[in-house]
């Protein structure tokens, strides 16, 4: 992005600020025809605090308004606060039930959640570990990670057949090498675990690590990158600091069994009416279960 465009959107958002309250027609570009009878899934950091690209009620309101327009079966959300969380709860009642649970006992602390339509799915089971050396310890880290780390899961059975996947979704440290991989080998074993059942198990997260990182490569033990399996797929960094070229990375993955049939993966990397939602990219991927 040029720096008039990024000038642009600070613009764009310090307006949007002003006028919160006022209603906006949003006008959201390129969005995939879903696959006939595929599961829609979803991951989105949707950065935390507010920023000088908008406050949280400001870029709220546009991932509100791609996921709208996107209409995933589920989705995960990363950097999730307290705040997010009322936000999308209230917004998206009428559409989506959602399993959370925020990682430290601050209620206004960072949650992992996990959305899901209610219409479409019954709820069969869910739970948050830790990613730790006791995960089943609420609230427990490794001693090396800069924060808490959790991973949520919600196992949800279509209506009216026997189709099921359990969706877990994460966000490991973004302090230490260390604490990612003991994370991730943590992480792994509640999917083997739940792997057991018969279903396919689907995971979304910022991982804090890129492609060819010992990470990544212990991910791959349990399942696939979804972007290597799709019949369409996008190229293209996830992370980009608000379009600073010089950070821009690849660490948020949807992960799926290596046998799933996926129809498009997709990088939701267009603004909202010239404005940034986050200072990541959300991904999607349809599927088959």
């Amino acid at each position: 992005m040029s720096l008039f465009n990024k000038a642009w959107a600070v613009i764009l958002s310090f307006v949007m600020n002003l006028f919160f309250f006022l209603p906006i027609s949003y006008n959201i570009k390129n969005v995939p025809q879903k696959a006939p009878e595929s599961v829609r899934v979803i991951s989105y950091n949707v950065r935390c605090a507010s920023d000088l690209f908008g406050s949280v009620n400001v870029r709220s309101r546009l991932l509100i308004a791609q996921l709208e327009e996107y209409m995933p079966d589920s989705f995960g959300v990363q950097e999730a606060t307290g705040k997010w969380m009322k936000i999308l709860t209230k917004h998206l009642a009428d559409k989506y039930a959602c399993v959370t649970q925020h990682r430290d006992e601050d209620p206004e602390s960072e949650a992992s959640a996990v959305f899901y339509l209610k219409d479409k799915f019954d709820l069969v089971d869910s739970g948050t570990i830790w990613l730790s050396d006791t995960p089943d310890t609420p609230y427990t880290k490794h001693e090396d990670s800069g924060c808490t780390r959790i991973a949520t899961w919600a196992t949800l059975k279509m209506k009216g057949t026997d189709k099921v996947y359990t969706h877990i979704n994460t966000h490991l440290d973004h302090v230490s090498d260390e604490a990612r991989v003991m994370q991730v080998k943590v992480l792994n074993t509640k999917i083997r675990e739940i792997s057991e059942s018969g279903h396919p198990v689907i995971c979304t997260g910022d991982f804090n690590a890129p492609e060819k990182s010992v990470v990544y490569d212990e991910m791959l033990t349990s399942l696939k990158d979804s972007k290597y399996l799709a019949a369409q797929s996008d190229e293209g960094p996830t992370y980009h600091d608000y379009a600073n070229a010089e950070v821009e990375d690849t660490i948020d993955f949807i992960f799926v069994p290596e046998k799933t049939k996926v129809a498009c993966y997709k990088i939701i990397d267009e603004l909202v009416s010239g404005m940034f939602a986050s200072d990541h990219y959300g991904i999607s991927v349809d599927l088959y279960i």
